[in-house]
């Protein structure tokens, strides 16, 4: 089977969220199954410079029905792997300081960009003679590649993975034009959605199968509740709606991996190191060095839909349970500004870190004994599963992915579980876990449990081959 795996974003050569780390490890787990897979991009500028990959098509002429785009294509490799990564190297649309934008807004060219791009990949693939069996498109940036398809009478059977239905690519009609899409044409029923041209709307229609990052997730966005408007058309696709839960590569998350010049590595088996770096935590964040009081963490965009707020309201009566409690993160200024605020009139028992650094990603997760996502939804978090890797005992809103990772449930629970997101369930849920913090027996046996959930790529990829087969079936 061939495969072309196409995303806006891949971990490491170009991230700004987990579709990112997706893109990078789920191919290489999926051509370990035997799949001859290859990944496309857009050359943003934060990818590898052009001299540190091969040029394999220095001419890409990518038609549109209203002109021709001279790009060109650079080859390398996902890093330890022989999957080939494509960039599509087209620098008016991608040589920018940002991936999407600013945090305010969107490039105001992105339609053109992004319908760019699909007609780019789509054009990568014939020009190359790779015939790929079947294409993987990922989140809105993509969303007109499955909706082009659908139009060729011998068009490719699609997959359309949503990461985050919360983020659709909608822009006015009138853009339509820009795009080279003929108002008279085809293509604009496909694209269209309550007024707007709508990316994800024209995959959900479109793909050949369509799939979220969690079955929870699956079933959620099909209600008006998690939705954003697109329930009906979701609920239309019937039994072609699947969720796959995402995993995390061992390799790059976990108790031996940790900062550069910090040994304190530790096991399920031996936690000894985990005090050390809890301490070296406390110390670096400016917290009092107390191996007696559980320190609570949160590392997350700091947005609306992370429950990041919630959080605010319930953290001054969690960190009189007593706990500690440092955020790691950046995001919407109003929310910066709070948690500033709050470590700044509260120094002995919150601290506040508003950037993102991955080596302190993971001191924190490393060092912490309580991981605290209240996220509003979430389709699957990547966050929590990196946490229980490295010991950190999850308290997590109920919904999504965390639904379908973290349990409360005995015999064997892996964290606490506030079912409804309002300050008061969150506050006994973090309670109950300051009360179990307290039972050293009890809790060394529940960070070993947690250590132990299994979150492999291996498990993912058998199930993305499944609905590949499903797909290729279908059409």
């Amino acid at each position: 089977m061939k495969v072309l795996f196409v995303s806006n974003e891949v971990a490491p050569f170009a991230k700004v969220g987990g579709l990112a780390d997706v893109a990078g490890s789920l191919p290489r787990a999926i051509a370990e199954q035997g799949v001859d897979i290859r990944v496309v991009m857009p050359r943003h500028r934060q990818c590898p410079a052009d001299e540190e990959c091969s040029m394999v098509l220095p001419g890409l002429s990518v038609q549109s029905p209203g002109r021709a785009h001279a790009a060109s294509v650079l080859e390398t490799t996902l890093p330890e792997s022989d999957v080939p990564l494509y960039l599509v190297k087209y620098d008016p649309y991608f040589d920018r300081p940002d991936v999407y934008g600013t945090a305010d807004a969107d490039y105001p060219d992105s339609p053109q960009r992004y319908a760019f791009f699909a007609r780019a990949a789509l054009t990568l693939n014939h020009a190359l003679g790779f015939g790929a069996d079947l294409m993987h498109a990922n989140d809105w940036p993509t969303g007109l590649l499955p909706a082009f398809q659908a139009l060729n009478p011998l068009g490719t059977p699609t997959v359309f993975t949503i990461h985050n239905l919360g983020y659709q690519g909608r822009f006015p009609l009138g853009v339509a034009p820009a795009m080279d899409i003929d108002p008279a044409s085809p293509t604009l029923p496909l694209v269209a959605s309550g007024g707007d041209i709508n990316f994800m709307a024209a995959a959900i229609r479109s793909a050949t199968v369509v799939n979220t990052v969690s079955e929870r997730y699956a079933q959620e966005i099909q209600t008006s509740a998690f939705g954003h408007g697109l329930e009906d058309l979701l609920a239309s696709r019937g039994d072609e709606v699947h969720g796959i839960l995402n995993g995390i590569n061992y390799a790059d998350w976990g108790p031996d991996v940790l900062p550069a010049g910090l040994s304190c590595p530790y096991s399920a088996q031996d936690l000894a190191g985990k005090a050390a770096c809890k301490a070296e935590l406390q110390k670096r964040l400016g917290l009092p060095v107390d191996p007696t009081v559980p320190l609570a963490v949160a590392v997350s965009r700091l947005v609306w839909q992370k429950g990041l707020d919630i959080l605010a309201e319930a953290l001054p009566r969690i960190v009189r349970l007593p706990a500690q409690f440092a955020v790691l993160g950046s995001g919407d200024h109003e929310l910066e500004s709070l948690y500033l605020a709050m470590a700044q009139a509260n120094p002995e028992r919150i601290a506040a870190q508003i950037s993102y650094d991955e080596d302190m990603a993971r001191l924190f997760y490393a060092g912490a004994d309580i991981f605290i996502m209240p996220s509003r939804y979430e389709p699957c978090g990547l966050s929590q599963i990196i946490a229980m890797a490295y010991g950190a005992v999850p308290v997590v809103h109920g919904t999504g992915g965390l639904a379908d990772t973290v349990t409360e449930a005995a015999p064997e629970p892996t964290g606490f579980v506030a079912e409804h997101l309002v300050p008061l369930e969150l506050i006994e849920a973090t309670e109950r876990a300051v009360t179990a913090y307290r039972q050293p027996k009890r809790w060394q046996a529940l960070v070993r449990r947690v250590m132990r959930q299994e979150f492999s790529w291996d498990r993912s990829a058998t199930k993305y081959l499944a609905l590949y087969e499903r797909a290729l079936t279908a059409r």
